[in-house]
């Protein structure tokens, strides 16, 4: 009996040791904000059980769980979570239950989409719960259905709750930076609440990119707001350090009566990125694709003294690439303004990826900023924006050669082949309609030989570069004559030439290049000079995919490099065909007629290298940037530039513009000796001429880089055939030798193991460097320096000491007209000259009047500017030779050392409306002329009294104008008249009568010079000419 009452007694003892009903058996849970009736604000922070530890909980005052469905928002969460089922009796003991959660809002069916097994006990005036720890935020348990107060969490008494800390609906605004009266910059922040309450106050503070703000002394920047004041500012010098990063104001609220003990959650306003903002911050280039804008913006206003804010602007400077052979700027410096139009501060620059012509692969680098050193206000002090990430695409470069008669190594067929036509020819055109870029060339039968190249012309945009070898008239030296038909400055394109005056550089803005030497061979008859030119052109990879012209289909497959210009596709045994596909058709090539300039086609920006030291800008620059072009090139493009293009231009260049070609020398030329074999007239055997080719190359400075390449054989394929032709071993020697190292030396160059990289910019390795013309086979070639054997010295041992120059010509004839340009100075065609501090010309005044000229005065000596190898520039005095019957001469004579001048030229200026002169000195009257009041006038020269100068009628005074009688006096294309829009072009309206041309719209008509809305008026006898 006993044994069974201890047992009854120990198992009622454990089972109220479980009862979770018991108080050491459950938890209670004091949240009064978990009431049913309770709806949290926005700025209200929810409860969330994922804290909450599983097991047995009782709510504080007995509340119980609901049993109905509670939305979302509500207890003081996202996601309530309500009993499904009812509560148990005592005597149901633990029941299980569902806590459900409304998770789709309106749209749930059930209000029980998720759901967590619970149980619950009846413990007689309270009920207690095993509940679950929740998945997610923000879910909690509800319970109670009690009125609670919004703030604080007080249970409602009479009605009212007490009021800890003014609520706050809305988070505070920070808005855009201000300058203040006396020029400082503040950042105003604005809390949004109600004026004219009573014990209300607010405490704002400041944080960047989430860092609380902090003074000098290391406390936090904040300000108290009391009474209606409701916007505290931030002095833009508290950022001073922190610039570059998210400014947020943040506000709490609290009643001045209870201190700031008892304040409110903290509230964070918008975000203001307050720096100089960059975009984009990362940019990736194609050396085949535009440049891209990179802008620069101040989010924060420019403090300055000057009443306009237009004034007020900031410096900045980049800190430049790490390798600007990859990529290139517009500029280094820049300052941001004031735009009115958007009211920021602002401004931007271009990136561009440098054309290197180096295989160096992709690359990644970036453009940094140099830190702000001094500024007025010193929130800027020390301040980088932050860099630009540059990517940039390494993209392949194309490369045609055409040399000798002309042998060709297309884009992308590198076998030899030849090109025999006579005439005008593209040899390169780009498709890309937004860079209009095309290469022409002229070739002439080489004495009695095949074709040799005389004259290349390229444009790309609005810039003309011409090189012309071809011979004018009969016996004539000519030199090579580099001009700018296009008749304005040259609009980014670098026009240079090396030391020896042989080899002339045209870099256009897009990187694509041309290399042209010009070479003077001899003929095999007596005192036959053979004036060619060997042509180097490199293409950028705009045109990848884009390219037509004899230099081939530029795609990457050699096996359809002969799309010819009728569009065909000709196989490599139909060269001669594809080659006449490509003739232009006569007088309307580029040395005929010029494109129109178009203003949208001029280059907007230069580029730039930026560094430390001193900043280095072109509108090429190192967006065409070739480590092979020499460094000690001199740039000639900058050099007796025309004006942009006028009717009235008044200028010395181009004094050979009107020099007529000589159809004698066409015709001579044509007499080619088209059935050339071995052995040839003098007995040279096929076998004899591969030797002499093969010897002749192995002398080249690079043959011991590439004998091993195509390169060997081709240029001995082209060298047998010129032999052949030429019935000469040294015509075409020096030609051929320096094809083979112009050749190898740009695959060499391509290669970024011969690059060397001095202060970011490639330069080529020495060791792939070659001495200019081979030393003309007069010196020994070491490093880039020729030695020259005794006898010869010049940069290419060309000029032999001790002998004296020998002026061949003087460019125009040796006569200036004064009505068409100033004549102060004159271009002398001379040999044996070479640049150096001696060259020099003296000029002797000489005295016309008497009908032979006669010295005027004593001899003077000016520094002449070295043009090329034949070719000099000598200033002339001012000659006074006015308007009229008078003429003046010049002897000219040239010298390189000082010491030895070459014979004596005459140079004549005269006024040529009246005087006609001979090239020796005896001028006499043009008699097609009036001289009237001491002035010389032209036949048909009016004055502004309905008066013309008419020769027939009177040579010394005006004659009455008559009427005109010939509307349209317009022959035939290149027989008329100069036309005043283009000096270049003669074939415009020849205008008698005293009639006046109609000018560009109707070229080929006159009309009475009084009335020229008559143009067009009457049917023009002949079409006008395509231009």
């Amino acid at each position: 009996m006993v044994v069974t009452i201890l047992l009854l007694l120990s198992s009622f003892i454990l089972a109220f040791a479980q009862d979770p009903c018991a108080p050491n058996n459950h938890k209670p849970i004091v949240e009064p904000h978990r009431s049913t009736q309770f709806q949290p604000e926005p700025t209200d922070t929810l409860l969330c059980d994922d804290n909450l530890q599983a097991g047995w909980y009782a709510f504080d005052n007995s509340d119980e769980m609901p049993t109905s469905c509670v939305t979302q928002f509500h207890c003081g969460t996202h996601f309530p979570l309500w009993m499904q089922g009812s509560h148990p009796s005592v005597a149901d003991g633990i029941v299980q239950r569902k806590a459900c959660s409304n998770v789709y809002g309106s749209s749930s069916h059930t209000c029980c989409d998720f759901s967590l097994d619970i149980q619950v006990k009846n413990c007689g005036t309270f009920y207690v719960y095993y509940l679950q720890t929740v998945p997610a935020c923000a879910m909690a348990y509800c319970a109670g259905n009690k009125r609670i107060c919004d703030v604080g969490g007080q249970i409602a008494q009479g009605g009212n709750c007490p009021d800890l800390y003014p609520k706050l609906n809305s988070a505070p605004i920070l808005s855009n930076p201000e300058l203040t009266p006396t020029n400082q910059v503040r950042f105003p922040c604005s809390v949004d609440y109600p004026t004219g309450q009573p014990d209300v106050g607010f405490i704002v503070t400041w944080t960047v990119d989430g860092k609380e703000l902090m003074d000098t002394s290391g406390q936090p920047v904040q300000t108290v707001l009391t009474g209606d004041s409701r916007k505290a500012y931030l002095d833009g010098i508290k950022l001073q350090g922190n610039l570059g990063k998210e400014l947020k104001c943040n506000v709490s609220s609290f009643h001045p009566s209870k201190g700031r003990g008892i304040r409110s959650d903290t509230l964070s306003s918008n975000g203001y990125w307050a720096g100089i903002r960059v975009s984009p911050d990362r940019i990736n280039l194609d050396e085949g694709g535009p440049e891209q804008t990179v802008s620069i913006e101040s989010t924060i206003p420019i403090p300055c003294t000057s009443l306009f804010a237009s004034e007020c602007k900031l410096k900045l400077k980049l800190a430049g690439l790490k390798n600007s052979a990859d990529a290139s700027l517009s500029g280094c410096h820049y300052e941001l303004t004031y735009d009115n139009a958007t009211g920021l501060y602002s401004t931007s620059f271009k990136v561009k990826a440098t054309r290197d012509f180096i295989k160096d692969h992709n690359q990644v680098q970036e453009v940094g900023f140099q830190p702000i050193a001094s500024f007025l206000h010193p929130m800027w002090m020390n301040y980088k924006p932050n860099p630009v990430m540059i990517g940039t695409t390494d993209k392949e470069h194309g490369h045609c050669t055409l040399h000798g008669d002309p042998h060709f190594s297309g884009f992308d067929y590198k076998k030899n082949y030849n090109v025999y036509e006579v005439g005008d020819m593209v040899l390169y055109k780009s498709r890309n309609q937004k860079r209009p870029f095309e290469v022409q060339i002229r070739t002439w039968p080489c004495g009695s030989y095949h074709p040799c190249t005389c004259a290349v012309v390229a444009r790309e945009g609005n810039d003309i570069v011409e090189v012309d070898v071809c011979e004018k008239k009969m016996g004539v030296v000519e030199a090579p004559s580099v001009s700018y038909p296009s008749g304005h400055p040259l609009e980014g394109t670098v026009v240079s030439r090396d030391k020896s005056g042989k080899i002339f550089y045209i870099n256009f803005p897009s990187g694509a290049r041309l290399q042209i030497t010009s070479i003077i061979s001899k003929g095999r008859h007596k005192n036959e000079t053979l004036p060619l030119l060997n042509v180097d052109v490199q293409g950028p990879p705009d045109d990848f995919g884009s390219s037509e012209g004899l230099c081939g289909n530029w795609n990457g497959d050699d096996g359809d490099d002969f799309v010819g210009g009728d569009g065909l596709l000709y196989g490599p045994a139909s060269v001669a065909n594809f080659s006449k596909s490509w003739m232009l058709p006569t007088q309307t090539s580029m040395f005929y007629q010029l494109p129109k300039y178009e203003q949208h086609l001029a280059p907007k920006f230069e580029y730039c290298s930026c560094g430390q030291g001193p900043v280095d800008c072109t509108k090429v620059g190192k967006g065409a940037m070739n480590p092979s072009k020499p460094k000690d090139g001199q740039v000639i493009s900058d050099k007796n530039k025309p004006p942009r293009r006028s009717a009235r231009a008044y200028t010395d260049h181009y004094p050979d513009g009107d020099v007529p070609g000589d159809h004698m020398i066409l015709n001579r030329r044509l007499k080619r000796n088209v059935f050339a074999s071995f052995p040839t007239p003098s007995g040279i055997t096929e076998l004899q001429a591969r030797s002499a080719c093969t010897q002749s190359i192995t002398r080249s400075s690079l043959y011991s880089r590439c004998s091993h390449t195509n390169i060997l054989s081709d240029i001995v394929e082209g060298c047998v055939e010129d032999i052949k032709f030429s019935d000469s071993t040294e015509a075409f020697e020096l030609a051929h030798m320096n094809a083979f190292d112009s050749i190898c030396h740009n695959e060499l160059a391509k290669d970024p193991n011969n690059i060397q990289y001095v202060n970011g910019l490639a330069v080529i390795n020495p060791s792939i460097l070659t001495c200019p013309n081979q030393c003309s086979k007069n010196g020994r070639c070491i490093g880039t320096t020729c030695h020259c054997n005794h006898g010869y010295t010049s940069a290419d041992c060309s000029v032999r000491i001790g002998v004296a120059p020998t002026i061949h010509r003087l460019r125009g004839d040796g006569q200036c007209d004064i009505r068409r340009r100033p004549c102060r100075q004159v271009n002398v065609i001379v040999d044996n000259i070479m640049e150096s501090s001696h060259l020099a010309c003296r000029v002797t005044p000489l005295d016309l009047s008497d009908g032979a000229p006669t010295v005027a005065g004593p001899a003077v000596t000016y520094k002449a500017e070295f043009l090329s190898f034949l070719e000099v520039l000598c200033p002339l005095p001012e000659s006074n030779v006015m308007k009229g019957l008078g003429a003046k001469g010049f002897k000219i004579s040239v010298t390189s050392d000082g010491h030895r001048y070459s014979q004596e030229a005459l140079f004549i200026v005269a006024d040529g409306y009246c005087t006609k002169c001979t090239a020796a000195g005896v001028c006499t009257y043009n008699p097609d002329s009036c001289f009237i009041d001491g002035i010389c006038y032209r036949h048909g020269d009016q004055n502004g009294m309905n008066q013309v100068c008419d020769p027939s009628v009177s040579t010394n005074d005006w004659s009455v104008l008559k009427s005109v009688q010939e509307i349209d006096h317009y022959t035939a294309a290149f027989t008329g008249c100069r036309c005043p829009y283009n000096t270049n072009l003669y074939d415009c309206a020849c205008c008698q009568n005293g009639g006046c041309q109609c000018g560009e719209t109707q070229p080929n008509q006159c009309t009475d010079c009084n009335n020229r809305a008559l143009c067009g008026s009457n049917p023009a006898l002949f079409p006008p000419p395509s231009r």
